[in-house]
């Protein structure tokens, strides 16, 4: 499924994913259409390509220069090349249906409209059966021409050197006609009942499309070698004065201008209130289209002389320096709760579930952060919720004192239990039961069906730590500074671990070990079948995290700042990687990544077994919960109130094709 990522609140994350070359030569702007790239060199080949991996699909070389890039209409691609042909390709084999040969020059390729191809050669504009090429008609010119054409409703508009024409294609005669005071370099844009160009005049003209009428005009410090771009009832268009001006479209009175390092040579691009335009200083920008505020750039090696491209939630920008760049954010979408997030979210059936200490616990659609439901319980809510996917039903805990089994699709209350303490542990589920601990220093063992009590053991200290079940036995940590394993079938102590400290961190167990952290500041390996210490690691602070364990390492956070990787076996520390505050948040490892967040804002990307930093995105408030990753996209909750759905993006891939 595609995802839409560009929009105001990421656009300042975007960063390049991959970047193409084909062979040394710059390429025109792409296009993309179902699961094909087609990008065309601007000297003879054109290419299609897969979109995701960007491998050929079929090429289509032609004897000169590719002057533009390609038109695709209706699964067809027209393309005019430098040896005075015109081609039609179908688009999906690259199978020739038609070509042309021209009696001269072609300067750009054919404009598509009503089911014909119109190009100008050697003076003569000519309509072509857009589907079989045969010639319709042709019309003897005064002069070459040699911008682009633009065809709206049956006009054809001709700039012949500083002279702009409206051509009715149907009679073949010429409507009206405009001269601006010096050459005309751009095509004109029709929108609204209105034309506008831009003139080397240094002027942008708005004429009225039927009489071509002067309606208004503004004069700027350079030539406009650019064809301006309307959209939001405004006028976009670029300067060789290095300034991007927008103009009230009915009245031409400015509204903003953006000056970047050098000349602009093409129309900005616009999407979702965004404008995307490239300079000759190299960049690509991306400001606010109503208000001009940037919002990010990004410096290429070469002047970008096209236009950027939108497409499948992707920015693509063709820069001189021969490279393709794709750009895309690792945000996807963000929700804004009323208060703090501290739960870790839970997914199921493309649902994320979350808690809040706004007191609520959301539903929110994996792909958009749209609300399916919301459902309002007493209290903060710190647990972090469990789906269980074949009942269709969602536990969590609440400070309000009580385990709540909520309907996945609702958010319908199908049973509720009350404790006599906050509950900030996590529930569990195992042979039919689902077991959580709370403030009044109990763990509980419930029917998962009716939340009926089946048992529950009261040790000395509040639980906030979150139940463990392995082999028949639930193992759970109290702030009374003790791990206790009990009998999960009806609740018997088996045995018990004394520490130093609070144990408010989750146990893991793996191959027979257990691992948690303590407010003792360490972390422990306890053999549950000798119920002994096999070794001991002491952090710089408190050890809150709950560790998990992948690689032969186990990977957990402390107060000390630090993210620690030690070898499950020994103990030994093979990494350890500082944050700029404290790690409560338990790390995730996810295909050779290890997610963490901290108290410093950020959630942390850092490489499995090195420890090296991959990436990291910085939110507005302190991280204690901990990801959760559903195919590409991860999920975290923050301080600042916020669920994140980012995508995963590790290094940009360059891709070198031969040309």
């Amino acid at each position: 499924m595609e995802r839409s990522i560009i929009y105001k609140d990421n656009v300042p994350y975007l960063q390049p994913i991959r970047t193409l070359q084909i062979g040394n030569t710059p390429l025109w702007p792409p296009i993309l259409e179902d699961e094909i790239l087609y990008i065309a060199a601007r000297n003879h080949t054109l290419y299609a390509l897969d979109k995701h991996t960007y491998t050929l699909l079929w090429s289509y070389r032609v004897q000169g220069d590719i002057l533009s890039a390609p038109t695709l209409v209706d699964d067809v691609l027209y393309i005019a090349s430098s040896d005075h042909t015109v081609c039609a390709l179908e688009a999906r084999t690259g199978s020739v249906l038609w070509r042309y040969q021209a009696t001269g020059p072609l300067p750009f390729a054919p404009t598509i409209a009503e089911g014909a191809a119109y190009l100008v050669s050697d003076r003569t504009l000519y309509a072509l059966d857009a589907g079989l090429g045969d010639v319709l008609w042709s019309y003897n010119l005064q002069e070459h021409v040699h911008i682009p054409l633009t065809v709206n409703n049956g006009v054809i508009y001709i700039v012949e050197k500083h002279t702009l024409y409206a051509f009715d294609a149907s009679r073949r005669v010429i409507i009206w006609r405009y001269a601006t005071q010096d050459n005309l370099s751009a095509s004109p844009v029709v929108g609204d009942g209105m034309v506008y160009l831009g003139s080397r005049d240094h002027t942008l003209y708005a004429l009225d499309s039927e009489s071509g009428q002067k309606v208004w005009s503004y004069t700027t410090r350079d030539a406009i070698l650019a064809s301006p771009a309307i959209a939001y009832g405004m006028v976009y268009v670029g300067s060789n004065d290095c300034t991007l001006y927008v103009l009230e479209q009915k009245f031409g009175v400015l509204k903003w201008q953006h000056t970047t390092a050098g000349p602009i040579l093409a129309p900005p691009t616009l999407s979702d209130e965004i404008l995307f335009a490239g300079s000759m200083d190299h960049s690509c920008y991306a400001l606010d289209a109503l208000t001009g505020e940037k919002l990010w750039s990004y410096a290429t090696n070469g002047p970008i002389d096209t236009s950027p491209v939108i497409a499948n939630g992707r920015l693509y920008v063709s820069s001189t320096d021969a490279y393709l760049y794709e750009f895309t954010s690792d945000r996807l979408w963000r929700f804004i709760t009323g208060n703090a997030i501290e739960s870790s979210p839970a997914i199921a059936s493309g649902v994320v579930y979350v808690g809040s200490t706004d007191h609520n616990v959301y539903a929110l659609k994996t792909e958009t952060g749209e609300v399916q439901w919301s459902i309002e319980t007493g209290a903060e809510v710190f647990s972090s919720p469990l789906v269980h996917d074949e009942r269709e039903v969602v536990y969590i805990g609440s400070n309000d004192f009580t385990l709540y089994a909520l309907a996945a699709s609702t958010g319908a209350v199908l049973w509720s239990y009350l404790t006599a303490g906050n509950i900030i542990s996590s529930p569990r589920i195992w042979n039919g039961m689902v077991f959580v601990g709370s403030a009044d220093h109990c763990v509980y063992a419930l029917d998962i069906e009716t939340g009926e009590e089946l048992w529950q053991y009261k040790t000395t200290g509040n639980i906030t730590s979150s139940p463990c079940i392995a082999d028949g036995t639930l193992y759970i940590g109290s702030l009374d500074q003790q791990i206790y394993g009990l009998n999960a079938f009806n609740g018997e102590l088996i045995w018990s671990y004394m520490t130093g400290g609070g144990v408010h961190s989750s146990p893991t167990v793996d191959q027979d070990l257990l691992y948690v952290g303590s407010r003792d500041h360490k972390l422990y390996a306890l053999d549950v079948k000798t119920r002994t210490k096999r070794w001991e690691v002491e952090t710089g602070d408190i050890v809150d995290s709950s560790p998990t364990v992948a690689n032969g390492m186990v990977y957990v956070g402390s107060h000390d700042h630090n993210l620690y990787a030690l070898d499950t076996h020994s103990g030994e520390k093979r990494w350890q990687y500082k944050t700029g505050g404290a790690v409560a948040s338990s790390p995730r490892v996810i295909k050779e990544t290890v997610y963490a967040g901290s108290e410093d804002g950020n959630l942390y990307a850092l490489n499995a077994h090195s420890g090296e930093k991959r990436w990291c995105l910085q939110t507005g408030g302190a991280i204690h919960a901990s990801v959760t990753v559903d195919k590409d996209l991860v999920y975290i909750g923050s301080s600042d109130h916020s669920l994140y759905a980012l995508q995963r993006i590790l290094h940009p891939t360059h891709i070198h094709l031969s040309g």
